[in-house]
């Protein structure tokens, strides 16, 4: 890629390096000025016709019209010099003979080319978005306009006399470049020294007092140096306030790993010796003691960070045309105006179609060899038809046509063939009516059917061949084809004339033949409008469900037993999942397993719900739709009866039973209460009310007297919410 700021000025033209440093033979040699294209005849590509009347078009009045090219291309004597200078840098560089010199082609990314007429350093007209460049070669743009009367005298004017013309053209165009590399690091130094001397002398003597000499010196020192540098490019590309935050960014970076290193290498303080060497004088009876002890520590850090990011440049290459006049041609012969202008009268010119013809399209995207243009003018004695031709490498050059109008018709019909690689027949589009002037064939819409057809996440460990069928029908005939994909087969092209662009989708499935069993696993049918098709895993899709107790789980429900399963019988794949769902323990679970073909599979479940009373219901779906389930009994209200037995007289009676029953659940609740003598405590029957069903129940109550007779109180449809016992009368 072209580094920004690998560049040279040689012979006034900038020339940047490659960033790759194993290219650096490599070069990019940037357009300055933008001239008037040559023919292949070394004549320029230029023709000016002036009218001999004024033609007038609604509120507009033409005087004459001009075609030409320009580009930017560069002499052939100033590139020699350029490549000689480049070859003795390159030999200089290498010490002796070094590769030979490659200019390449900026890759051009996109532009444009606007037109500008001056008069007096004045601008008169300005022709914006005229034509757009070729993007390749010598980045040709074709000019063909009718120009006003003033626009026709100012041509006609300036490209005549002198050496410079009043016509500027201005290239607006965009390539990929390398920035130079962006530094930052930090470093930390510390380091420490320790030093310790002592020297101890003792005399005995045996006339005179003994003597003791002790010298003793120690000296000690810390030094830390922390330093932080940061050469940072700009990015034409980012904003003030996204280069504040980049910016900030780094230095946080740096500082961090600096700061988490030091902590790593941080120095052990020194322990200081003891000058006290009682131990060697008295008890090992030493008379000289000389102890020197030196410490040093020294501990580096240094962290690094450094980024040479691709950005997107735009230059603006500019000028003045130069007149005919000034140039010369291939012999060196001045040119002469009169070879490029002509007068006409408004109705000959009326009887000149004159066509620029242009291919545009990814020869190597679409494996095409070669683009054939033909163009049919069948009107008068002079109709006749043109073909042009075009290969790679002239996409974005210009071949010309003219034919003679007769009786002011002024359209035409075109069509184009296209060779392909390989054994794809060639293709002939349906034959077009037109009546412009530059005649630009887009090949980028071409009724071919082109696929990429790759690996995505096959686990070849598991799978031994992926064979994909892809199928699409939008095109004059049903397209069909099988591809199998292997370990050492995981990439397939698919390149196929279906007759009319591609709008519709492609649809592709793939069967899997497993490893070990053999056994064979058909995936789901998918469709896509992409022009890659990534072959997943056959257990890729997952499937998530997700049971829920609901109810009272304290007062109704004891338990909820799950046991589910899921089956594709058509792949022979099953799983199987179990949970216990209570108040006490999981009040939901959810269930995650990887599917086949989701279409194809069946979730059943069986659940037990176990109630507190002790009774339970069994629940079985053989195949249950949607994501969540809810098991248990959901109730809209319930019903507390009280029981309240203030009121009996004990010295009457020995017991009392009271039954009360809900016939309006399933199964009907039925409970028993019994008071003795003494009992005073009231007792609460709850209900739980279905939804839709009555408050309503039916109670009995027996009371057991003394004299060993009894009394029976029966009551249906109670509403009332307490009941009071007392002995019937």
């Amino acid at each position: 890629m072209l580094k920004l700021d690998n560049v040279r000025t040689l012979e006034n033209h900038q020339v940047h390096g490659d960033d790759d440093p194993a290219r650096s033979h490599v070069f990019y040699l940037l357009p300055r000025f933008p001239r008037i294209g040559r023919l292949e005849n070394g004549g320029l590509a230029l023709r000016f016709v002036e009218y001999d009347a004024i033609r007038v078009a609604g509120e507009s009045q033409f005087g004459g019209f001009v075609a030409f090219d320009t580009d930017l291309s560069v002499l052939p004597e100033t590139e020699d010099k350029i490549r000689q200078k480049l070859q003795e840098e390159v030999n200089n560089r290498m010490g002796g003979n070094g590769p030979k010199v490659e200019l390449q082609t900026v890759p051009w990314l996109k532009g444009a080319v606007r037109l500008v007429l001056q008069q007096d350093g004045k601008i008169v007209e300005k022709i914006s978005g005229s034509t757009s460049p070729s993007l390749t070669g010598e980045n040709t743009a074709c000019f063909f306009l009718e120009l006003s009367v003033l626009g026709t005298a100012i041509f006609k004017e300036t490209l005549s006399k002198g050496s410079s013309s009043a016509i500027q053209v201005l290239y607006d165009l965009d390539h990929y470049c390398r920035l130079p590399e962006a530094k930052a690091w930090g470093t930390w130094h510390a380091d420490a020294f320790y030093s310790f001397w002592q020297d101890v002398d003792i005399e005995d003597n045996f006339w005179s007092e003994d003597s003791y000499t002790e010298v003793t010196h120690s000296e000690r020192y810390q030094h830390e140096v922390t330093e932080t540098h940061f050469q940072p490019v700009d990015d034409p590309n980012l904003t003030p306030e996204q280069r504040t935050q980049f910016d900030a960014w780094v230095h946080e970076l740096i500082t961090k790993q600096l700061e988490a290193g030091v902590q790593r290498n941080l120095l052990q303080a020194f322990q200081a010796v003891d000058p006290n060497v009682k131990q060697l004088t008295e008890d090992q009876d030493f008379e000289n003691v000389h102890r020197e002890v030196t410490n040093n520590q020294i501990s580096d850090v240094r962290v690094e960070w450094t980024e040479a990011k691709a950005i997107i440049r735009t230059i603006h290459p500019n000028g003045s045309l130069p007149t005919v006049t000034s140039l010369k041609d291939a012999d060196g012969q001045q040119l002469k105006w009169e070879d490029y202008y002509s007068k006409v009268s408004v109705d000959e010119f009326l009887r000149s179609l004159r066509l620029s013809i242009r291919v545009d399209a990814d020869f190597a995207a679409y494996g095409i060899t070669l683009v054939e243009v033909k163009v049919r003018y069948p009107h008068g004695e002079n109709a006749k038809t043109v073909e042009a031709t075009f290969g790679k490498d002239d996409v974005g050059k210009p071949q010309k046509a003219e034919f003679i109008v007769a009786d002011k018709i002024r359209k035409f019909f075109w069509s184009y063939t296209v060779q392909f690689e390989g054994d794809t027949p060639a293709w002939t589009s349906v034959e077009q009516e037109d009546d412009g002037t530059d005649l630009n064939v887009k090949l980028s819409n071409l009724p071919v059917l082109k696929l990429d057809i790759v690996n995505g996440d096959i686990n070849f460990e598991q799978v031994s061949r992926a064979r994909v069928r892809v199928r699409y029908e939008g095109g004059d005939h049903p397209i069909e084809r099988f591809f199998n994909f292997t370990k050492d087969a995981e990439e397939h092209k698919l390149l196929e004339v279906i007759g009319k662009p591609r709008t519709g989708d492609v649809s592709y499935q793939t069967t899997y033949t497993m490893k070990g069993d053999g056994r064979e696993i058909t995936g789901p049918e998918l469709t896509t409008d992409a022009d890659i098709i990534s072959i997943d895993d056959p257990f890729r899709a997952l499937k998530t469900v997700t049971f829920v107790a609901v109810g009272d789980l304290q007062a109704d429900i004891a338990d909820i037993s799950v046991q589910a399963t899921y089956t594709e019988p058509g792949n022979d794949y099953q799983q199987t999942f179990g949970v216990n769902l209570s108040g006490a323990g999981k009040t939901f679970e959810t269930w995650t397993f990887p599917t086949i073909d989701e279409a194809k599979g069946t979730l059943s479940y069986q659940a037990t719900i176990g109630h507190q009373d002790g009774t339970s219901e069994d629940v079985d779906v053989s195949d249950a739709k949607g994501t969540s389930f809810k098991l248990g009994r959901t109730f809209a209200d319930k019903l507390d009866v009280r029981i309240v037995p203030e009121l009996l007289d004990w010295t009457k009676l020995k017991l009392v039973n009271i039954s009360l029953r809900y016939e309006h659940s399933v199964p009907p609740k039925t409970d028993d209460f019994l008071f003795r003598s003494g009992d005073t405590t009231k007792q609460t029957w709850t209900v739980f009310l279905p939804t839709g069903s009555p408050a309503t129940y039916a109670y009995t109550a027996t009371y057991f007297l003394l004299d060993g007779t009894r009394k029976t109180e029966e009551l249906k449809d109670v509403t009332t919410e307490s009941i009071f016992l007392e002995i019937p009368a």
